[in-house]
């Protein structure tokens, strides 16, 4: 994919003016409905006042997105103050970016000030409900031993209806329930419904289990004040459904990872709204994206802008998910996933949706994150950060946090914790003058010009440490059931990957981190910085070692070549010379071609294969038809070698773990790069073999075919010990070149059963054996099992009879043999089958049912059937003439051929021509048609004078 030049989005966005102020502080976002209810419905000035965004009703609503969750509560709870139907009790749902105090603000500001609502668009059509009086409780700001002074009195309210009582009803209102106030004794519903008869009433509760946890504590006769306080809350319940425009709106803890102790009392309060139609989500899905651009943002960005960096976004992740699709099904999925992603983006921007879903899914996991104040101020000290440093990328995605900048770091750490712990790795891999990510962005820059800036390593660690923190919950996992902190290479790449970092660049820094961080640890398949140092420094150091002697390396491949191949004893592993490799072996052989073969030339590799094939030691290999040669893969051979280099290095760590005096962290760490180098290690072994040469026959010389996988998928992978079965693997390559059986009717046809003159009607199983093995174009068969099978096959369906020794043919074309012997359309048992003294008929030539007479002992034993020799002895139904006496000066061989059997018998001329070093052939074509002259001449003689055989 080209480059895409986007503007920085420091260029294209104003930020919000509370967040460039000089007087900035993170208390910007802290809003407590408390202190803000007294300071809106009783002027009264905390002793820390909301800022003014928050307690001015029209600053307040522009400043906020109305999401339809918001809008919806805001029209269900404006209508029913206003006396129309709908739900009397409301409970808040609010997950990370919810923000329960926000939207109860909402709330507050909207009962007591409508008209403030016309200030957006979303509010205007809103109901209007006239006054309404308001009580509003927060927890956290009620004390339960002290109560709440009353304003302007010289007294307390000393439970919370004693102070929902008077915020509804001023005086009066307190006068109904003064004496349950000061007895601490839950009021009844009668008298709560009397408060509430003058309505309409909106009454907000915050952080009520914060109260009722120091409630329990609070003894009341018999009782305590939190029993008493519960009673309230489930009697005001009632009295509000039971009153027409009053609406009861509650907030608790959006976990219960939050009040584990008190889990019970926080099911109790959660069941006051228990049909699911009375809680409401303000904030749902992609909303959380506006929510915070509103916040933090002077104004919506440009949507040229946006729609810019979206774009560009979208065709290049899609383009890299492309790339990485295995099927069409997934590449349409990286379509849609990019179109999703565009959209995020342009609604996120100039955030990048991946940092948004970081905080709210993954942090939202860490007890201390303060959710959306939390998201808001650490996002708030990296537009500052970019601000105050001028540059910035065309979007701020979880890899480019500043880190460098202290106060952007110490954001960050105030909200994943673990400062401290985090010090080390802070420096040794980011930030400090020898960090690691640091450095291989220089080395980088030096020898790639155009990465000068672009910091890809850098980018990229401090996306995982974005990632290090919190944990994702497992998709069918319940609350707590979590991920373990850090992030996968595809998702990385999925967040990091845009117009400035392609995925190539960023896979390759990606090991560069892995192989140099100190503090970056992989468990095989997450990447995760952590507070202690990883082993990489102490495992470079031996690997170093180990690499000065690359015996040690060969040695260890071989071995664990032959562990993973133990039992296959038709592999043959690493020959040095030809006769490493057995003939005669009726099954088919693979022999694992060492890892040096590669490095040769081609024609040096072509030349050694043939001789393989061809050669047996110093004589000729007869069963060529049964071998392959697996070849290794010049592009896994330095990944394995790499592996197994570290693996030799971490074993000699580990032996030295007491001297080294490693730690139990260490020694976990070890064990943690010991798994990811021997998952390499066998990811490499089990793709080092990926192609196989066959021998083939063509023009009379012996060539070679190449079967590779090419983009043929692989089932084999892995056995239960997680060890490659790598000779699987390579049976699975050939599936369509050696099979494990072949039709009756296929032996009938090759060795030429009832053809020929005089025709042949039997042959020994042993010499069907020698054919299917030696035969270069013969069906290959994994072992002759294949034959067996076949006979059996043939015998019960009547294409072939079975019979062992070597029967004679009789004058009426059928073998002379009692008829007993000879097992014809029955069932045959494979394991009755001799392929040394089997002999095999078709059933033309099966023998009646009576003895035929025995040959006379002096006469000549009738003649063997010709069976197909290999193409070195025979062609075309010749005989040669030759003798095993070394002392034999010539050798003769006539034959008649047509011009296939002429092909074959052409390499057996060629090897006698390198026994004798020149062989004198005459040639006799006879044509009843007779030749035609031009095809005579052009095709024949010409080539002939060309090579000056002829003149």
């Amino acid at each position: 994919m080209p480059t895409v030049a986007l503007k920085p989005w420091i260029e294209q966005v104003a930020l919000h003016p509370d967040v460039l102020s000089d007087s900035f502080s993170e208390d910007i976002f802290a809003l407590d409905l408390g202190p803000l209810a007294d300071r809106v419905l009783f002027g009264i000035k905390p002793s820390k006042e909301p800022p003014v965004v928050y307690r001015d009703p029209e600053q307040f609503f522009r400043s906020s997105y109305l999401t339809s969750g918001l809008r919806s509560l805001l029209h269900d709870v404006l209508d029913r103050l206003s006396g129309r139907p709908g739900n009397p009790v409301l409970k808040l749902l609010t997950p990370f970016g919810g923000g329960k105090s926000h939207t109860l603000a909402a709330l507050l500001h909207a009962a007591h000030n409508r008209k403030a609502l016309d200030v957006i668009a979303e509010g205007r059509d809103l109901s209007d409900p006239g006054k309404v009086r308001i009580g509003a409780i927060d927890g956290q700001f009620f004390g339960a031993t002290t109560g709440k002074e009353i304003p302007g009195q010289k007294f307390r309210a000393r439970t919370m209806w004693g102070w929902i009582a008077w915020s509804l009803g001023g005086k009066d209102g307190y006068e109904l329930l003064r004496a349950e106030d000061e007895a601490r004794v839950a009021p009844g519903g009668d008298t709560l419904l009397q408060l509430l008869a003058e309505g309409p009433n909106l009454i907000l509760l915050d952080e009520v289990l914060e109260y009722l946890i120091s409630a329990g504590g609070i003894r009341v006769e018999k009782t305590t004040l939190r029993d008493e306080t519960l009673s309230f809350l489930k009697r005001l319940t009632v009295a509000v459904a039971n009153t027409a425009n009053t609406a009861l709106v509650f907030s608790l803890q959006s976990s219960k990872r939050e009040s584990l102790e008190y889990l019970n009392l926080l099911q109790t309060v959660d069941h006051l709204a228990a049909r699911k139609d009375q809680r409401r989500e303000p904030v749902e899905g992609n909303e959380i994206l506006s929510v915070i651009q509103r916040r933090l943002l002077g104004k919506l960005p440009d949507a040229e802008a946006s729609t810019a960096v979206a774009t560009a976004y979208q065709e290049i992740v899609t383009h890299m998910r492309r790339a990485y699709a295995q099927s069409e099904g997934e590449k349409a999925q990286a379509e849609e996933d990019g179109v999703a992603l565009r959209d995020r983006i342009r609604a996120a921007y100039p955030f990048h949706p991946a940092l948004i879903d970081l905080m709210r899914e993954r942090w939202a996991a860490i007890p201390d994150f303060q959710r959306t104040r939390g998201a808001l101020r650490f996002l708030a000290a990296c537009l500052r950060a970019a601000h105050r440093a001028g540059k910035s990328r065309a979007i701020l995605g979880p890899g480019d946090v500043p880190l460098d900048d202290s106060e952007a770091r110490l954001a960050f750490f105030k909200e994943v914790g673990q400062r401290e712990d985090f010090a080390a790795c802070i420096e040794h891999d980011f930030i400090g003058p020898g960090a690691r990510a640091r450095r291989i962005d220089e080395r980088r820059a030096r020898e790639v010009p155009s990465e000068a800036g672009k910091r890809p390593a850098t980018r990229l660690a401090t996306a995982i440490l974005m990632y290090s923190f919190g944990g994702l919950r497992r998709d069918s996992g319940t609350e707590g059931d979590l991920l373990p902190a850090g992030i996968t290479e595809a998702e990385l790449l999925s967040v990091c990957v845009g117009p400035e970092l392609d995925s190539t660049t960023a896979q390759a820094c990606l090991k560069d981190l892995k192989e140099q961080c100190l503090y970056l640890h992989f468990d095989g398949a997450r990447y995760c910085f952590k507070k202690d140092p990883n082993v990489t420094l102490l495992i470079e150091q031996e690997a170093d070692l180990v690499a000065r002697d690359e015996s040690r390396v060969r040695t260890r491949i071989r071995e664990m070549l032959e562990e993973r191949m133990a039992g296959q004893r038709n592999a043959v592993i690493w020959p040095s010379k030809t006769d490493g490799i057995a003939d005669h072996e009726s099954s088919f052989l693979v022999a694992y071609m060492p890892l040096e073969f590669v490095a040769k030339p081609a024609d040096a590799r072509e030349r050694e294969a043939v001789e393989f094939f061809e050669k047996w030691g110093n004589k000729q290999r007869d069963y060529r038809n049964g071998l392959g040669l697996a070849i290794p893969s010049e592009d896994q051979i330095e990944t394995l070698r790499r592996s197994v280099r570290y693996l030799l290095a971490i074993e000699h760590v580990r032996n030295r773990a007491k001297q080294l005096n490693l730690t139990n962290a260490q020694k976990d760490q070890l064990r943690e790069r010991e798994a990811t180098e021997r998952g390499a290690a066998e990811s490499a072994l089990l793709k080092l073999y990926a192609e196989v040469w066959l021998p083939r026959a063509e023009n009379g010389t012996l060539k070679i075919e190449e079967v590779a996988t090419g983009g043929r998928p692989l089932q084999t992978t892995l056995n239960e010990k997680r060890q490659a079965r790598i000779h699987d693997r390579i049976m699975e390559l050939l599936d369509k070149k050696v099979f494990g059986s072949v039709m009756p009717s296929k032996i009938v046809s090759l060795f030429k059963l009832t053809d020929g003159s005089p025709p042949q009607f039997g042959v020994r199983a042993s010499e069907v054996v020698a054919g299917f093995y030696s035969f270069l174009g013969f069906p290959r068969l994994t072992t002759a099992d294949g034959i067996r099978r076949a006979v059996a096959d043939g015998v019960q369906k009547g294409v072939v009879a079975y019979t062992t020794g070597s029967p004679a043919l009789g004058p009426d074309g059928k073998f002379a043999i009692d008829r007993s012997r000879v097992v014809f359309e029955r069932q045959l048992a494979t394991d009755e089958i001799d392929l040394e003294a089997g002999f095999i008929m078709v059933s033309s030539a099966v023998p009646a049912i009576a003895v035929p007479p025995s040959v006379p002992s002096d006469q000549p034993e009738p003649a063997k059937p010709a069976v197909p020799q290999p193409p070195e002895l025979s062609a075309g139904g010749g005989s040669p003439s030759t003798s095993q006496d070394t002392s034999e000066k010539t050798v003769q061989v006539a034959f008649e051929a047509n011009r296939n059997e002429l092909y074959t018998a052409w390499n057996a001329i060629a090897n006698l021509a390198d026994l004798a070093g020149k062989v004198k052939v005459s040639v006799t074509a006879t044509s009843d048609k007779g030749f035609d002259k031009n095809r005579l001449e052009n095709g024949v003689l010409e080539p002939l004078r060309e090579t000056k055989l002829i003149d």
